[in-house]
């Protein structure tokens, strides 16, 4: 069993309940996000580390961050944190780098794509660039991997589900380039929350116990019937342009292409 966990994933994943999750099966106090004001730029990825990494890359400054967030931490018996936010700005590259890295498990986090722009699109995550540039990703950004110019044409939509296809890039990314310079370990939201999947994810990080589920927690909830009649069709319209994609979009191939040329963040 390693001593540090983090998570690579999208945000409205199930992040807050995995930390939850890793609290019970842990017995430890797992962290979702550091909220303070003194944690961003500290703890918590503030705009300017989250903007630096994605269109300069690992610089100093991304560098610096890092190195300060894991001296904060080494010293912990067990230490997870399941914030999303982190794997956006340099979390595995900096990491691989650490003396934290031989001892760390990196959680990569799945939920239903279609489920997951519902959401963002449900709460309007997409429509103030400040909530993108803290804790999503921007079209804009220079270092990226999914071409964002097929889905501008649908707006707010076309950012969110932009951001759910380079979230996924990035996971196979993190996998193909890191396999052997992390420990990785994969789960499907769905599987996790059920026992059999949460026995099987403690076994592989090393927890050998009778698993505890929590009640799933912090989901959106609509409960006007015009808005349930909304979401419904929206989720409708979301589904037709995934199921348009998956003929025009192999993640694999444009990540293996881009792993050629020797892409980096």
């Amino acid at each position: 069993m390693n001593k540090f966990y983090f998570t690579i994933t999208e945000g409205r994943s199930g992040s807050a309940w995995l930390a939850k999750f890793m609290s019970e099966n842990l017995s430890t106090n797992a962290i979702h996000e550091h909220l303070e004001i003194d944690d961003f730029g500290t703890k918590m990825p503030d705009i300017k580390i989250m903007r630096t990494f994605n269109n300069l890359g690992n610089n100093s400054v991304i560098k610096n961050f890092w190195e300060k967030k894991f001296k904060s931490i080494e010293n912990e018996d067990i230490y997870v944190e399941t914030n999303h936010t982190l794997s956006k700005c340099g979390l595995v590259e900096n990491l691989s780098d650490s003396n934290l890295n031989k001892n760390t498990t990196l959680i990569i986090l799945n939920r239903n794509i279609i489920d997951l722009c519902t959401s963002y699109m449900n709460r309007n995550d997409f429509a103030n660039i400040t909530v993108i540039w803290q804790w999503y990703l921007h079209t804009s950004y220079i270092k990226k991997i999914i071409n964002s110019k097929p889905f501008e044409k649908l707006g707010i939509l076309g950012s969110a589900l932009w951001y759910c296809y380079e979230m996924l890039a990035r996971k196979n990314y993190y996998k193909k380039v890191f396999n052997n310079r992390a420990n990785i370990v994969e789960v499907d939201l769905d599987i996790l929350s059920s026992e059999s999947g949460a026995k099987d994810f403690l076994n592989k990080i090393g927890v050998n116990k009778n698993c505890i589920i929590p009640k799933k927690t912090n989901e959106y909830i609509v409960n006007n019937q015009r808005k349930i009649e909304d979401s419904k069709r929206l989720r409708e319209r979301i589904e037709k342009y995934v199921s348009e994609l998956k003929s025009d979009l192999d993640i694999e191939d444009i990540v293996n292409n881009l792993i050629k040329k020797n892409f980096t963040f």
